[in-house]
């Protein structure tokens, strides 16, 4: 650059960074930031609050059109509020200025009021429904899921849905052909004018295996047929994440509330896509610069370490080559002592096998002779053996013929016995009609004595009656 050309530079040049804290700074010293101001709009619930936080950030929408505007409220001011209700809030305006130079206006309320209950129609509740359906079933992260796709080099699917007649930017074309080299992208022409051609597209795709949906259209007219409760309602039930990149900053469509990712433009879309496939590649770059410097080092240390344990084994290797030695040379010593043991137990033991050679011979002598002894041994035994069992035939003879010589008398003991048997019966039979006689007449002898008594007359009588009475016992007895 000329000299010329640097004295035609402004007196003060700043960077962006001072350039937002100048307006920064203008804008909280302007007297609006000093009072309360009043507004006035519908008020809708942020279904992304995370109850840990001590405030809400919810949003007041304009009755008339889509503008929206950011509203700080404590907690407990927000207890009897409800989606659509129309509101009255006071509050001072606070700003937050972001690194992209975006400065977001927000009132940081301090007090409301209910102005009317469900402001909104039937179709505004149904779109707060969804949007509460879509908070509780959760929004899926498309920035992790693309970085972890491409940091693992895979390449992400990207199914970009246009409108029939729009024409593809030239920044977003140039923003998507650069990423080209990591994700591939498949397009579909629909008439977003027609809500069920629509509706049907995106429940076609989200059974394909596509990494992302994008929804890809400029502003200008039938933009609104985005927000139609059918295809709000299949955005919701999609189950591939769906990015949406709508018309401008400014126009506020509900389905942006209700999509995984919001692109500003279908420009800012393209350009998502670019920064996306360069900060992974700047990413696995630093890792791998990170991994390689990691990787040197612990070669090192492997290095080092193998180095130190080297010669930690150099050391050891020379005791136990010292201590090698030392037992080989014990164990000559203790091999030698053992060959003088062996050589003097081999001598003792053949003066042994010579001593048990004479003793074997000598044992061989007495077992023949002990043999012969055996055998005339069993000659006389064989010899006893057969005049024994002579004898005893002879006996078994002789006790055979004892044997029926005792049958015989025993048979005739036994007729013997019957007759004696016979005769102590009848004897028996004699000896108790003799006892009934004996009876008898010891009756006639009493009935005599008492006749004899009665009569007492003549002693001649008397003696009658007694030589009778002694006659017939003699005759009993005698019988």
């Amino acid at each position: 650059m000329t000299n010329s050309e640097l004295t035609n530079l402004p007196a003060t040049v700043y960077k962006p960074s001072e350039l937002l804290g100048i307006f920064t700074s203008f804008l909280s010293q302007t007297d609006v930031n000093r009072k309360v101001i009043y507004l006035r709009g519908i008020y809708l619930k942020n279904p992304k609050h995370d109850p840990r936080w001590n405030s809400r950030y919810d949003t007041l929408r304009d009755e008339d059109t889509q503008t929206e505007i950011t509203l700080q409220i404590p907690q407990r001011l927000c207890d009897n509020l409800k989606d659509g209700n129309l509101v009255q809030v006071g509050g001072v305006l606070g700003r937050r200025a972001q690194n992209n130079c975006h400065i977001q206006l927000m009132l940081v309320v301090s007090r409301i009021e209910v102005v009317q209950e469900q402001a909104i129609d039937e179709s505004e509740i149904k779109r707060m429904e969804l949007r509460q359906k879509k908070a509780s079933v959760g929004f899926k992260n498309v920035d992790s899921l693309l970085e972890q796709l491409l940091y693992t080099d895979q390449r992400p699917q990207v199914a970009l849905v246009f409108a029939q007649t729009s024409i593809t930017m030239s920044d977003f074309e140039a923003g998507i052909n650069a990423a080209k080299s990591a994700i591939d992208f498949t397009e579909r022409r629909v008439n977003f004018s027609n809500s069920q051609e629509l509706v049907r597209t995106l429940q076609a795709l989200d059974e394909f295996d596509f990494s992302v949906i994008a929804l890809v259209r400029g502003g200008g007219g039938g933009i609104e047929k985005l927000d139609d409760l059918d295809v709000l309602e299949s955005i919701v039930n999609l189950k591939t994440p769906i990015i949406a990149a709508i018309g401008h900053v400014e126009e506020k469509l509900f389905i942006k509330q209700l999509v995984d990712k919001c692109a500003p433009t279908p420009n800012g879309l393209g350009q998502y896509f670019s920064e996306m496939v360069e900060s992974v590649s700047e990413k696995k770059t630093k890792s791998r610069a990170v991994l390689t410097e990691q990787i040197k080092k612990q070669f090192k240390d492997q290095l080092e370490a193998g180095q130190k344990q080297n010669k930690e084994l150099q050391e050891k290797l020379t005791s136990l080559t010292k201590a090698q030695e030392e037992a080989v040379k014990k164990h000559n010593e203790q091999v030698q002592a053992l060959t003088k043991v062996q050589a003097e137990a081999t001598k003792k033991h053949n003066e042994q096998v010579e001593v048990l050679g004479k003793q074997n011979q000598e044992l061989q002598k007495k077992l023949s002779e002990i043999t012969k002894a055996h055998e005339a041994t069993q000659k006389q035994q064989s010899e006893a053996m057969v005049k024994l069992q002579a004898q005893m035939k002879e006996q078994n003879e002789a006790h055979s013929k004892q044997q029926q010589e005792f049958n015989v008398s025993l048979k005739k003991m036994q007729e013997t016995n019957g007759e004696l048997n016979k005769s102590l019966s009848k004897l028996t039979v004699q000896n108790t009609q003799a006892a009934r006689d004996l009876n008898d007449a010891r009756e006639r002898q009493r009935q005599l004595e008492k006749q004899l008594q009665e009569s007492s007359g003549s002693g001649l009588w008397k003696i009658a009656a007694i030589i009778a009475i002694l006659a017939l016992l003699a005759s009993l007895l005698f019988r």
